[in-house]
């Protein structure tokens, strides 16, 4: 794809709060910048989801999804509202994810869902 094409299927995400929400996460992510990737999450994440699974989880989670997939590229936007996002991304490694980003309407507009999750490739679903 085109860098043209990349930016046009990111132009939805900055109208919407969750879609600028997945695009900073998903830039800490690329860099491998751990460390301030793990301040997001303590930032911008609901203290609620927090409180059920802590940012050093959420962290390592990440930390083995980039080990495996590696770097995310946004591919489309499948839908996207002012607090709901969901994305299909590519992976470096191989294989196409979607993406999910929800966040509270109130300012500041905290997450209160995020999901990756692996799409089952054509030729292997029955």
């Amino acid at each position: 794809m085109s860098e043209n094409a990349s930016q046009t299927q990111q132009n939805p995400l900055v109208t919407s709060n969750a879609g600028m929400r997945a695009i900073a996460q998903t830039t800490l992510y690329n860099k491998g910048d751990f460390a301030r990737l793990r301040q997001f999450i303590e930032q911008n994440y609901d203290e609620e989801m927090l409180a059920e699974v802590g940012a050093g989880v959420r962290l390592a989670e990440m930390k083995a999804t980039y080990r495996l997939a590696g770097r995310l590229k946004i591919e489309q936007v499948i839908g996207i509202d002012k607090h709901r996002a969901l994305i299909a991304v590519s992976a470096e490694h191989g294989g196409m994810y979607a993406m999910q980003m929800i966040v509270a309407e109130p300012y500041p507009h905290k997450i209160l869902a995020y999901v990756l999750q692996p799409l089952i490739p054509h030729e292997t679903a029955e």
